[in-house]
Parts: C-alpha cells; structure tokens; sequence
C-alpha cells in the first residue's frame, strides 16, 4: 500500500552470518540492486538487503512504497526534504529514491510491483517532531495519534492500524529505527551478543540491538 512501510536496506553494516544467527534470515545474490551485496529471505520472501558504498557509516534505512517514484521525489523536496539519489533501478523492474527528510533522517521510497515481507515496526526519532509530522503527512499521506507518552505519536494510513511511531530524539541524531519479528527476544540477544554484537535495551517484548559495525535495529516478538 502507498505509504506503508515496505522494505529495509543496511548500508555498510554487518555482513550476512550475523543477520543469520539472529533473525534466522537466508540470503540470495539473484538480481540484487548495484548497491547490495544479498539480499535476505523469510520463507521464500524478500525481506531486506544488505550490502553498500564503502565508506558509507553503517545504518538501516526504511523505504516506503509509493505509486510514483518520481513523483514522491519532487513532493520530498516540495517539503522540505533531500533527494540523495534516485529514482534508481531497483535490479527487479522497481525505482528506488534515497533521501533525507524534514528533520535530517535518511529514508527510502520503493516503487514496485513486488510484494516483499515489511518491517514489523518502524520508530521516527527527531528533535523536531512537529517537522516530521508535517513532512511524512504530505509526502505519504500519514496520520498521527497521541499515544500516552508525551511527545510521541503513532502512525497511521487513514483509519488504519499503527504500523510506526514518532518521537522526540533529544540530541541524538534523527534517523529511523527498524523492528523486525523473531520468535523469542530473548534468544534473538542472545544470539546477537554471541555473533559480536551488543544489546542495547530490552524487555519481554522488544530488544534494541546493535551488529559489529553499530548499525542499530529492533527485534521484537
């Protein structure tokens, strides 16, 4: 759906054995983007690609299907946004845009005929959440609702179900952090910390972890 979070890319960030061990993902090099290395698999299903520049610093990005690539680009700079690049072939008959948006945050949009397998959730952190608000409301045609903590809101496509939230970032830099569904937390950070990488945060629900590299992203089950 236009709008909807549809996929997510790790840019230069730890390399296909720890994604394995903690998300029990597969990987595949067929018909990759230039700008992946493999792509992974959940029951036969894209779910995210890994690979990018070298020297890029490592991070998930969220890309966020749209009808037209082109035209989502030039909304994205009528709001305030930057294009970085795109709309590039996405190697399957696709157009991805990479950009940065109101607030400073990288994301993508995806114009594609291809179902992938989405995030389980998506989190906006920014010190300006009224600019971000504003931003994704006319570039994607979100909807906010207060949530009972302050200064945070869930998003939403018309009436539909939260698929993502915003919230105040202090002074950390605005990015996006994407969740993936595992089917323990537990043994997830488990298998996180013993592939190198770091737990950052966890509850019974949800762990915020870190790969080798820094590249930061949620697990939840």
């Amino acid at each position: 759906m236009d709008g909807m979070p549809c996929w997510a890319d790790l840019t230069a960030g730890g390399g296909p054995d720890f994604y394995a061990d903690v998300l029990g993902w597969s990987f595949t090099a067929d018909d990759v983007a230039a700008h992946h290395e493999a792509v992974a698999l959940v029951g036969g299903r894209r779910v995210a690609g890994l690979g990018g520049p070298a020297g890029a610093p490592p991070g998930w990005t969220v890309y966020f299907a749209v009808e037209d690539a082109a035209d989502a680009a030039g909304a994205t700079e009528e709001a305030g946004g930057q294009v970085l690049h795109g709309p590039d072939d996405d190697g399957r008959g696709g157009l991805v845009v990479v950009a940065l948006d109101a607030g400073g945050a990288p994301f993508g949009l995806w114009e594609s005929d291809e179902e992938a397998a989405p995030p389980a959730w998506v989190e906006a952190a920014t010190a300006e959440p009224g600019t971000t608000r504003t931003f994704y409301a006319g570039v994607l045609g979100h909807t906010h609702r207060p949530t009972d903590e302050p200064g945070t809101t869930t998003l939403h496509l018309g009436d539909g179900p939260a698929f993502g939230t915003v919230a105040f970032a202090g002074d950390a830099l605005p990015h996006w952090l994407v969740q993936f569904a595992v089917g323990d937390v537990d043994v997830a950070a488990a298998a996180a910390e013993a592939a190198g990488g770091v737990v950052v945060g966890k509850d019974s629900r949800r762990a915020v972890l870190e790969d080798p590299t820094g590249a930061r992203f949620a697990v939840s089950g």
